[in-house]
């Protein structure tokens, strides 16, 4: 099936973990995706079992002129139909520790940055009279799980942001909504997240695990398809139940 056939897809963090996930996804389903990565070296090695249809560029989100060029050359393609923003990086440290500069730079990817893709998109959208924008949150923007610091801060700004688009874009045939995992069992989680932190996680999620890189993909996709047309501002919680409980009792 085909769900996507003829959409332009673009994929901020594309090279990896959700990202990557995606990319492949839209693509299988008729899309034609551009997947957005500042690793270069990642993107070599994720273009080499994609389609044809997959084309990479190299951009931080973080540089508005390239990411300008870069929306430049996705429009001479026809312009984005549906824009998955999961660009992101993650410090741990507590909020009177945390170094000044680790904060600036996590603002910067993974709001601001979210902030310059969802503009740059949504200004082919608003032209084209359609289109979808799916960011990806976390439950720490929502809840304040310690040691979490910017994280958790630019994520909250992701959730308002997401729904800042959907008021504003939604006369315009254009829909914003988030998704919100728990922990993602990816690479950049693996780095960060030793066998306490997995126990912990475990102990406080109902369904005992971490999400899975398909299981957010198939939400984004939900969300970007035509079966979502009315759903605008939403923040979709994939937690295994996470936020809908309290302390447990195994």
């Amino acid at each position: 099936m085909n769900e996507f056939a003829d959409q332009i897809v673009v994929v901020t963090g594309g090279a990896g973990g959700i990202g990557a996930c995606c990319v492949a996804d839209f693509a299988a389903q008729g899309a034609r995706v551009f997947a957005l990565d500042s690793n270069a070296d990642s993107l070599k090695d994720m273009m080499a079992d994609m389609p044809e249809n997959v084309s990479a560029i190299t951009v931080d989100v973080t540089d508005r002129a390239a990411l300008e060029r870069a929306f430049n050359t996705i429009a001479t393609s026809g312009g984005t139909d549906i824009l998955v923003a999961t660009a992101a990086i993650v410090k741990r440290e507590s909020i009177l520790d945390f170094d000044v500069q680790d904060w600036g730079r996590i603002i910067d990817v993974n709001l601001t940055g979210t902030f310059h893709c969802c503009q740059l998109a949504g200004r082919q959208m608003r032209t084209k009279g359609k289109g979808r924008i799916v960011t990806v949150s976390s439950v720490n923007g929502q809840i304040a799980n310690t040691g979490r610091g910017a994280y958790s801060c630019t994520k909250g700004g992701v959730d308002m942001l997401t729904k800042m688009l959907a008021a504003e874009l939604g006369n315009q045939g254009i829909t914003a909504n988030a998704v919100s995992p728990t922990p993602v069992d990816t690479p950049m989680i693996k780095k960060v997240h030793g066998p306490k932190d997995r126990e912990v996680w475990h102990q406080q999620i109902p369904a005992e695990r971490y999400a899975r890189p398909e299981e957010v993909t198939e939400a984004i996709k939900f969300l970007a398809s035509d079966k979502a047309a009315y759903i605008n501002g939403h923040i979709l919680n994939v937690d295994g139940g996470f936020m809908a409980s309290g302390v447990l009792f195994r």
